[in-house]
């Protein structure tokens, strides 16, 4: 036989799930573990069904935000001819289902698919007897989590010498992403405007740290949660 090598790892996992109805040498979540705990105020076990006497994990109508990916979906007509979909979302520890009502299956059905990776923001439906759902209403695909863009300088004054050749090399590439300065000797912060908004990718981060080294460039992950607030320069 030919020594072929392995498949990788998503591959696997793909094949296993379909072969025997589980995954076996790891889970597709597994690399994303840290971003579920940043960004989801609630896991699977959360909305599993309590024992009788059990105190409920959570409150009816409470706004909460989980994450995972999308394992089944079951879409059904209303009686106005709109479309609403029952979602099914997979996390390490089990799954939730989720109902999206017409308006936002409409705004996010791109994003409603199978094995898409996911945070839905909404809200808990309690029933008696029954394990606990959510109601969608916002869909955050985890590819579209917001980040920002760090170049930190020594001082406010290099930071003034190196500006105009900052701004060249962020409007290179277009996008949504923020950036924020950050002058070290003055512990003070600067966010650029909306309008000097760039895209983080590989050759942005590249040209930065070419010019103020690989120390000086970040990029951070927001939380979905709560933001920090800091100083401004």
């Amino acid at each position: 036989m030919p020594e072929v090598p392995e498949f990788d790892k998503a591959e696997l996992l793909v094949m296993e799930k379909e072969t025997l109805g589980i995954y076996i040498s790891g889970h597709p979540l597994d690399a994303y573990q840290g971003m579920l705990q940043k960004n989801a105020t609630r896991n699977s076990l959360d909305f599993a069904q309590t024992e009788e006497g059990e105190e409920a994990r959570l409150t009816d109508g409470a706004t909460e935000i989980i994450g995972g990916m999308i394992t089944s979906i079951t879409k059904k007509t209303t009686r106005s001819n709109s479309v609403m979909a029952f979602v099914t979302v997979e996390d390490l520890l089990g799954s939730v289902e989720v109902i999206v009502f017409p308006r936002d299956y409409e705004k996010y059905r791109r994003e409603i698919y199978e094995d898409n990776k996911i945070f839905i923001r909404g809200r808990v439906a309690m029933e008696e007897e029954k394990a606990t759902r959510l109601i969608c209403s916002e869909i955050i695909p985890f590819s579209a989590l917001p980040r920002e863009l760090w170049i930190k300088f020594s001082d406010k004054e290099s930071f003034l010498r190196e500006e105009e050749k900052l701004y060249s090399l962020l409007s290179t590439e277009d996008g949504q992403d923020e950036t924020i300065v950050y002058c070290e000797a003055e512990k003070a912060m600067k966010r650029l405007p909306r309008n000097m908004t760039t895209a983080i990718t590989e050759a942005l981060l590249n040209k930065l740290i070419a010019n103020f080294g690989e120390k000086s460039v970040k990029v951070v992950e927001k939380s979905l949660k709560i933001g920090n607030k800091q100083g401004t320069i």
